[in-house]
């Protein structure tokens, strides 16, 4: 069967990679009545969808227990989304680049003809040396047990970026170095469209990141650094809205504070937005957006969107290190417009 006559599932996690697929499906000419999509973390979709995120989480919570009966009861509510959603025609799955078990249960489906990987972020980028370590002894043994009972198609071993399964078809890139170097590569960042316009005013939005919780970054060495970058650059009209690293419980004690610190300083009072708020979805051309390592910054910068990053006034990072490290894209000073 020709890959063109397939019907295309787009799966998602995030707004990113509905993009991605968008952009794949304009190259190919797609059009929409042959899209369907299956999400999670409350992603939009494309055309026809669902979410399946009780799937998702019921899968792994049924491989964890050594639950055989419950892993093939979610696996049946999968055959019958897919069955729902495809009507029984064989498809081409775009999926992100994680092991996940519903990701892996989707492309060995029966239906599945041919199967695609769509970018999502900074890993695309450095997929030679991210691919999943097999771990300690002990836990390969557990999940080798897991696997042998509970039967799943999914393999704990299989690395993310597994290109060399037969059905594997392409690569999805819209920044210059995902996927470089993997077969298959294909570049759709010509088919992404621009931001909207926006109103006359744009707000400013500020998006922290995780560095400050795992990269031994201390919280007041970032927030002196998010601070000093707001007073300097924020938009005087509009909104100043702030999201917080979903695994930063302590955000709300962290925003009391920014928001002390920038009282009576001349720029609009700092909303907090809520950890669901997409801002991918109303980021417009006339917006400012904030950020110091948080993929969301380099790819609005790539779409041509307003950016400032404070990531260079943080005590304690380096993004020369961060980039040897591969944390970074080797290109994030230039697309971020950073001074080298």
């Amino acid at each position: 069967m020709n890959i063109g006559d397939l019907l295309q599932l787009c799966v998602t996690h995030s707004p990113l990679v509905t993009r991605v697929f968008e952009s794949a499906m304009r190259l190919r000419g797609i059009p929409g009545t042959a899209v369907r999509s299956i999400g999670r973390r409350g992603a939009p979709l494309c055309g026809a969808g669902l979410g399946l995120d009780d799937v998702s989480e019921g899968m792994e919570s049924c491989f964890r227990r050594f639950d055989r009966a419950g892993y093939a009861a979610w696996r049946k509510r999968l055959d019958q989304a897919l069955l729902a959603l495809t009507n029984g025609r064989p498809f081409e799955a775009c999926i992100p680049h994680l092991n996940k078990m519903l990701y892996q249960e989707i492309i060995s489906h029966p239906d599945c003809a041919a199967w695609a990987f769509l970018e999502e972020g900074f890993t695309s980028m450095a997929w030679k040396t991210r691919r999943n370590r097999h771990g300690r002894t002990q836990k390969l043994l557990l999940n080798g047990l897991r696997s042998l009972w509970v039967r799943p198609h999914y393999r704990v071993t299989r690395p993310m970026f597994d290109h060399t399964m037969p059905r594997y078809h392409a690569a999805y890139a819209v920044s210059r170095l995902a996927f470089e170097g993997m077969p298959g590569r294909i570049d759709v960042s010509a088919h992404v469209p621009p931001l909207p316009a926006g109103d006359s005013s744009g707000n400013t939005y500020v998006v922290l990141d995780a560095s400050y919780l795992y990269q031994h970054v201390r919280w007041e060495d970032y927030e002196n650094a998010l601070v000093a970058a707001i007073r300097e650059h924020a938009l005087p009209s509009g909104k100043l809205l702030v999201k917080f690293h979903f695994a930063d419980s302590t955000a709300e004690r962290h925003f009391k504070s920014i928001h002390r610190r920038l009282t009576g300083c001349g720029t609009p009072e700092p909303q907090m937005l809520s950890g669901n708020f997409a801002i991918e979805e109303n980021l417009t051309a006339k917006d400012l957006l904030f950020f110091a390592t948080t993929s969301l910054g380099y790819y609005t910068a790539l779409l041509g969107g307003r950016v400032a990053c404070f990531a260079e006034n943080i005590k304690g990072l380096s993004i020369s290190s961060w980039i040897a490290a591969g944390h970074l894209p080797g290109d994030f000073r230039q697309v971020t417009r950073l001074k080298r």
